[in-house]
């Protein structure tokens, strides 16, 4: 059909004809031999994609999401018909509140209310810091500064439940568990996130007192606001799954914080000294509790042993009784030479034996160290 064209034209200029179509075949061949390879490899090109190991990969047809897929080499339909977004699902992210970290490192530098005061941060980096929140920087330094703290103050300044004001420093680290979810769901995911963060940490913080926003209730509140942080978000159907929630710092503002360090210090001194003093308690109580125990122990040793000798000595005097209404004079005469045994025993006496009693008599008394004369 072309070469007739050109056949066609030729005559009507009255050229030759053989000419141009053999021009025309040659091209022919050359883009038969070198056009199909080069469309055939742009199609490969086109079609072909990697996922890096820490992604996933969400497929468009057309702009209709039609599958995930994972970490590798893939392919898809070529010249735009199919379109990938990359998803890095298994990077941990993180959001600072109230600060942020300008260049980590072994001395990292930071953006903060203090270091803005000293001096510390680049006119670039506080303009960075405050079209991150979507303002206008202004144009005269001193101004530039008010604003970037203002930025700051925003994040961090909260109340609590007993109206007190507390600084409140929050990181917030996530991944992204459902990329479909992520991408799709959400107009802007960062700034989601951050309001959501917000939201939760001011409730958490408002629903408790001064006390446990900066001591007592820092590790409970960590806890509650990922808790609640990720109900949020699942609500939501965002996609990202929350890793911790870390209370960066947590303390009174700045105007008052000496002060308020000095009360901590007295209330720290007051526990010290309570538990000395309970450690002191434990110490003497118990003893005393012992010894007392111990006193009442023997006083109720000793009443046994007394009434346990009462009652034999009433036995003794019952038996006596018996043998005395039996036979008088001899339990007379015997309790007599008993008791003079007793009371003669071991003495240092000498019995003149006038009458010529002999031995016997002292044998009868059972007398040691008598001496005879």
């Amino acid at each position: 059909m072309i070469e007739e064209i050109i056949r066609y034209l030729a005559e009507k200029d009255g050229a030759n004809p053989e000419q141009p179509i053999r021009q025309f075949k040659s091209l022919k061949r050359k883009i038969r031999n070198i056009g199909i390879p080069a469309v055939a490899a742009l199609t490969l090109f086109s079609s072909l994609y990697t996922v890096p190991p820490e992604s996933k990969a969400v497929v468009r047809r057309f702009g209709e999401y039609v599958r995930t897929t994972e970490p590798g080499l893939r392919l898809m339909w070529p010249f735009g018909i199919e379109r990938i977004d990359k998803v890095p699902v298994k990077t941990i992210k993180k959001e600072e509140f109230g600060f942020r970290t300008l260049r980590p490192g072994v001395t990292s530098e930071y953006l903060g209310v203090a270091e803005i005061d000293q001096g510390k941060v680049s006119n670039n980096d506080l303009e960075n810091l405050i079209r991150s929140a979507e303002l206008k920087p202004v144009e005269d330094d001193k101004g530039l500064r008010e604003q970037a703290k203002g930025v700051l103050k925003s994040e961090y300044l909260m109340l609590t439940g007993d109206l007190n004001m507390a600084d409140v420093e929050l990181i917030v680290q996530y991944q992204i568990s459902d990329p479909v979810l992520y991408l799709f769901n959400l107009e802007n995911p960062k700034q989601t996130l951050r309001d959501a963060s917000q939201a939760v940490t001011r409730r958490v913080i408002g629903n408790g007192s001064v006390d446990e926003a900066i001591t007592i209730g820092r590790i409970e509140n960590e806890a509650m606001i990922k808790r609640e942080l990720q109900k949020l978000l699942d609500d939501y159907k965002t996609g990202i799954n929350i890793v911790t929630a870390k209370l960066q710092s947590s303390n009174a503002p700045l105007r008052v914080r000496p002060s308020f360090n000095l009360v901590s210090q007295s209330n720290q001194k007051k526990e010290e000294t309570i538990n000395q003093a309970m450690e002191e308690y434990n110490k003497v109580i118990p003893k005393a509790r012992g010894e007392a125990q111990r006193q009442i122990q023997t006083a109720v040793g000793y009443k046994i042993e007394r009434v346990n000798q009462a009652q034999g000595d009433v036995n003794k005097f019952s038996q006596v009784l018996r043998e005395y209404n039996e036979a008088p004079r001899i339990t007379e005469q015997r309790l007599y030479l008993e008791t003079m045994s007793k009371v003669l025993l071991g003495l240092d006496i000498t019995i003149v034996d006038d009458k010529g009693l002999g031995s016997g008599f002292y044998r009868m008394f059972n007398l040691s160290g008598v001496k005879e004369k």
